[in-house]
């Protein structure tokens, strides 16, 4: 699935690029649009990991970028995406996995993956 985030002035640093750090927010703002078209809210996972690889710098004069999240793998409480930015060319600028559990926030644990969400992923797995 694909997903624009718009760029803000505050994301640029003191080179005038994106700030490495912001890249995490971009990503996070394309996997919560993708956990929710498959009824997982964003109270409701935590990451475990993540592993992020910057191909190039992101250019502010792009404006905005894609987020791509797929899933990976898919495990009883957890799942591992691969995530993508990319430019407006298509081109690949950074690539990142993330390890999520999903998350029960009432019991402040790791809770199982329902069958519902589990035919959802699998299906956009497929």
């Amino acid at each position: 699935m694909s997903h624009r985030v718009q760029m803000r002035w505050r994301d640029l640093d003191g080179l005038g690029h994106v700030n490495h750090t912001v890249v995490l927010t971009y990503l996070e703002e394309g996997r919560d649009a993708w956990l929710a078209v498959n009824g997982i809210a964003r109270e409701e996972y935590v990451v475990g990991r993540c592993n992020v690889n910057f191909k190039r710098e992101i250019d502010p004069a792009w404006r905005q970028v894609t987020v791509q999240t797929d899933l990976s793998e898919l495990g009883r409480s957890s799942l591992v995406t691969s995530e993508r930015i990319l430019d407006d060319a298509g081109e690949v600028v950074v690539e990142a996995e993330f390890g999520l559990v999903l998350w029960d926030p009432e019991q402040r644990g790791s809770r199982p993956i329902s069958d519902e969400e589990r035919a959802s992923l699998e299906e956009v797995r497929a």
